[in-house]
């Protein structure tokens, strides 16, 4: 398997050959044969000592200027005791003031660095290498330049390539954290990245088999459960009506247990669910309305029309309406807002209220508020709420009513809305 840490690090030592190989080359092309000032320094001087044997023959002077300049590859210049140039020898003259002159040794003039050595007589002999030096400013800043160019263009494939798989990674876990259950990732490479890939998409099917496994279960269970339950229910009307409230007593919880199997099959179903089967247009202030009308209350707002499933928002309605009639004795204000593009479904009650303790599990299956009784429902109705307003792509929201009570407010998002008018 080719490791990821080793497919870096490769990188790495194959870029620093590649700046090794590239370095020589341009400093075989720009420095001066020499390789180093020394060398130039070496010749310099021997040239110095030869015109200071010379004894101020032109012939020879000559002779050894032009044998300095060709083989240094340099510009040689001869100064006189005043500072005025007497001789050239080279590509280019030098123009160096009579400060520098009087100053010996290495020299920094317009052009680069220039070797002034003084003669025996007064005279100077200044040497300026024609070959640019890797040093000076400019240069260095070429080099630098390229060097991370290169190493932008040698490392940029690689790690395009490796967060871009990565992107793609976190794409799939975002939309299988979504719900989408069946989401798997494109496994590329044999590295670590794709070993990842690998082992999320394992992880996702066996969360997604047993996710279904659970759903059928329960869907099972419930359909198994109200076939005794229609049984005991006409056994029951056979049976002589000898104790009348022990018959309704039975009747009551055989109506309870066959509600809690409907609600159970609802909520797997809507679990399984990635939105709204059928959408259609649907009168939101009517429909509150009718649900209301069997709770014998009003309901009060703005006409407002929604693309939705107009049964799941029934039971939406109904269920908070129940929630409210159980623990609270009923609803005080029933209400359908719209502010700006979102759609509100607002219901309140005047009872004791959640306790801040439940109000972030309230939404929860089968939870029970601390002040709710054991015979107060399943504790599936506000859940199942929550997951109806989800699959409309909607919220849910519990707030304490000024004065006392609750507070629930459904948001319908804005790209389900439709004005009253039609817009």
């Amino acid at each position: 398997m080719r490791r990821l840490h080793l497919r870096l690090y490769l990188t790495i030592v194959g870029t620093m050959v590649v700046f090794l190989v590239a370095g020589a080359m341009v400093w075989h092309h720009f420095a001066p044969p020499h390789m180093a000032m020394g060398g130039i320094e070496g010749a310099t001087e021997l040239a110095t000592a030869m015109l200071n044997d010379g004894g101020h023959d032109p012939a020879r002077e000559h002779d050894v200027l032009v044998a300095l300049s060709q083989q240094l590859h340099a510009d040689v210049a001869l100064y006189d005791a005043q500072g005025s140039v007497t001789a050239t020898f080279g590509w280019r003259a030098m123009e160096l003031t009579r400060e520098q002159i009087a100053d010996s040794g290495w020299l920094i003039s317009r052009t680069g660095p220039v070797l002034n050595q003084p003669l025996e007589d007064g005279r100077h002999l200044t040497v300026r290498s024609r070959q640019r030096y890797l040093l000076h400013g400019v240069h260095l800043g070429l080099l630098f330049i390229s060097i991370a160019a290169t190493l932008a263009l040698l490392t940029y494939p690689i790690t395009r390539g490796i967060t871009a798989r990565l992107g793609r990674l976190q794409a799939g876990v975002l939309q299988f954290g979504a719900g989408n259950l069946s989401t798997r990732v494109k496994v590329e490479g044999r590295d670590e990245v794709a070993t990842l890939a690998k082992s999320f998409n394992e992880s996702a099917e066996r969360i997604e088999q047993l996710m279904r496994a659970h759903q059928l279960l329960i869907a099972n269970c419930s359909h198994e459960l109200r076939t005794p339950l229609s049984r005991i229910r006409l056994g029951l009307e056979r049976v002589p009506d000898t104790d009348p409230k022990a018959s309704a007593e039975i009747a009551r919880s055989i109506a309870e247990l066959d509600a809690l199997i409907g609600e159970m099959l609802l909520s797997s179903r809507l679990d399984v669910a990635r939105g709204i089967e059928r959408a259609e247009p649907v009168d939101l202030l009517a429909l509150a309305a009718e649900e209301a009308a069997h709770f014998d209350l009003e309901v009060s707002g703005d006409a407002v029309t929604v693309d939705a499933d107009s049964m799941l928002l029934r039971r939406l309605v109904r269920n908070l309406l129940e929630n409210a009639r159980v623990h609270a004795g009923g609803a005080t204000a029933v209400r359908v807002e719209r502010t700006g593009q979102q759609a509100h479904i607002v219901v309140e009650d005047g009872g004791s209220g959640v306790s801040g303790a439940d109000r972030d599990r309230i939404f929860e299956p089968f939870f029970r508020a601390s002040t709710v009784t054991q015979s107060s429902g399943a504790g599936l109705g506000l859940s199942i709420v929550r997951q109806i307003a989800r699959a409309h792509g909607g919220t849910v929201e519990y707030a304490p009513r000024e004065g006392g009570g609750s507070r629930f407010v459904v948001t319908l998002p804005h790209s389900t809305l439709v004005g009253a008018d039609g817009t």
